[in-house]
């Protein structure tokens, strides 16, 4: 874990490694990247905002990466969810509000926005704890969503995100 001053410190060289990328795919996976070891995430996902639909366009999950040979990638098909308050990802597209859920399996039932269990169930992986937050222009309009999934302990248990994260 990083101290305050080390996370400003990343934050800082963040904004000068981002000036000297020119590749828009490998500057969102390296935030993704980076944004996975401030809060020591085991997963992520950036969707990207396109007309009102959320496109899943970059994914990182170190569990189900460890499960396939060395130099393969996770495979996965790029869908689209509509930004409304149905779903995690949709529901902080549609009202600019940071997520932080300690487990998706237990949300109660006053919530607008639900968890799909369904990559879940396909690929046997377990989502537990999720943070969610915008990604905003400087006028605070949305261009996408990055989500943090399964934040980890010192011992690599899944717990829930702190709240300064």
């Amino acid at each position: 874990m990083f101290s305050e001053k080390e996370k400003l410190r990343k934050i800082i060289d963040l904004g000068v490694e981002m000036s000297g990328f020119r590749d828009v795919d490998m500057l969102l996976e390296r935030i993704l990247t980076l944004a996975r070891r401030f809060v020591n995430a085991e997963a992520g996902s950036i969707y990207i905002k396109e007309d009102n639909r959320l496109k899943f366009s970059y994914t990182q999950n170190e569990v189900m990466q460890s499960k396939l040979p060395p130099g393969k990638k996770l495979p996965f098909s790029t869908f689209s969810i509509p930004v409304n308050n149905e779903s995690i990802s949709g529901y902080v597209a549609f009202t600019g509000e940071m997520l932080n859920i300690p487990d998706v399996y237990k949300l109660s039932g006053s919530t607008p926005y639900s968890f799909d269990r369904g990559y879940d169930d396909i690929s046997g992986y377990r989502t537990q704890s999720v943070l969610t937050f915008p990604l905003k222009t400087s006028r605070g309009d949305i261009l996408g969503v990055l989500q943090l999934i399964n934040a980890k302990d010192k011992k690599g248990r899944v717990k829930p995100f702190a709240k300064d994260d």
